[in-house]
């Protein structure tokens, strides 16, 4: 092949790489990286949680953590958590973020929650208590947990709204705060009772 034939060539190939290149648009500066507030984070996360004497508090699987040295807490997302704060209650706590200090047993969940007695491992007959609002916050170690909003209560057919929720999960005793109960009696029949 002809040297002038193979320029001309080199030309056109260049002269094309250069259009395409021109098309291409403006560059995207480099990526900064900056020091964030977060300590670690890791994904798919199965815990446990042990007292002092090394008996468990709780177990808990999240889709995520974080752990925010600021705050020092653990904050999470899609939470599941069993948590037997006494020999006699066990329950089961679902949210959708949740942030929890290990050192002080301090607890905030919101997105939705949902809490749910499981009662005695023994006493199977009992129908469990669902308790299902926004926000809920407490303590692991105290066994106390909380709720300023409203909240939904099940218990089998028992159904319930309440402006707040106190509960010790300990003992398994709730207060609620301005219940509403929608109640239809059945239809009334004038009969003679006698």
């Amino acid at each position: 092949m002809n040297t002038r034939v193979l320029i001309v060539l080199a030309l056109i190939i260049a002269g094309i790489a250069g259009w395409f290149f021109q098309q291409q648009g403006d560059v995207t500066p480099p990526v900064n990286i900056e020091t964030t507030d977060v300590d670690y984070e890791a994904t798919d996360i199965k815990a446990v949680q042990t007292n002092d004497e090394g008996e468990t508090e709780y177990e808990l699987t999240a889709e995520s953590l974080t752990h925010n040295p600021e705050t020092d807490q653990d904050e999470m997302s899609g939470i599941t958590m069993n948590w037997e704060p006494s020999t006699e209650q066990r329950y089961r706590i679902q949210a959708g973020t949740a942030a929890i200090s290990q050192q002080t047993g301090e607890l905030s969940l919101s997105g939705g929650f949902t809490l749910v007695s499981e009662g005695n491992k023994d006493a199977s007959d009992i129908e469990p208590i669902k308790v299902t609002g926004t926000t809920l916050k407490g303590n692991t170690k105290s066994g106390q947990v909380y709720s300023e909003e409203p909240v939904q209560i099940e218990q089998g057919m028992n159904r319930f709204e309440a402006s707040s929720m106190t509960a010790n999960l300990e003992t398994g005793e709730y207060e609620f705060g301005q219940v509403a109960v929608a109640f239809t009696p059945a239809n009334r029949q004038d009969k003679a009772l006698f």
